[in-house]
């Protein structure tokens, strides 16, 4: 199930990609920035009025929620403030490409602080990631 998890947010990740293109040439990247954080608190709101089960919630300890305010913070505003910045310097698809550097900087930050090993396969396909998205950076703009 995780890999269908995974494959939605890449679907998801892109069409994101796509109209952040489109908005951020409109908006522009600081407009833009805060529109995109504005309208997800907005969307989690209305979310949490229809799901309200708040003994999740209130189960929940400070450290889980301190560690998830502090991916937000870096998310929401180093990732998409970052994002849309270099969607409107070089579009949608070069931004993907260079996106799918990811699990190249995860696999190095997870090594470097919680201590996890990866594998020769995970390696070679970080590896092979890192080798298209230097192929598409290196190519001409269409």
């Amino acid at each position: 199930m995780g890999i269908i998890y995974s494959i939605g947010a890449a679907i998801f990740f892109s069409l994101s990609h796509i109209s952040v293109r489109r908005g951020v040439s409109q908006l522009g990247v600081f407009t833009g920035t805060v529109t995109m954080l504005s309208g997800g608190a907005v969307f989690l709101f209305f979310i949490a009025l229809a799901y309200d089960n708040t003994e999740t919630v209130m189960a929940a300890n400070f450290s889980g929620f301190f560690f998830f305010a502090i991916a937000g913070v870096i998310h929401f505003l180093g990732g998409w403030g970052f994002q849309n910045a270099s969607a409107s310097r070089i579009g949608a698809t070069h931004l993907s490409a260079m996106a799918s550097v990811t699990p190249l900087f995860a696999a190095l930050l997870a090594f470097l602080f919680m201590g996890e090993r990866v594998n020769a396969y995970v390696m070679a396909g970080i590896f092979l990631i890192v080798f298209g998205v230097y192929l598409i950076a290196t190519s001409d703009k269409q």
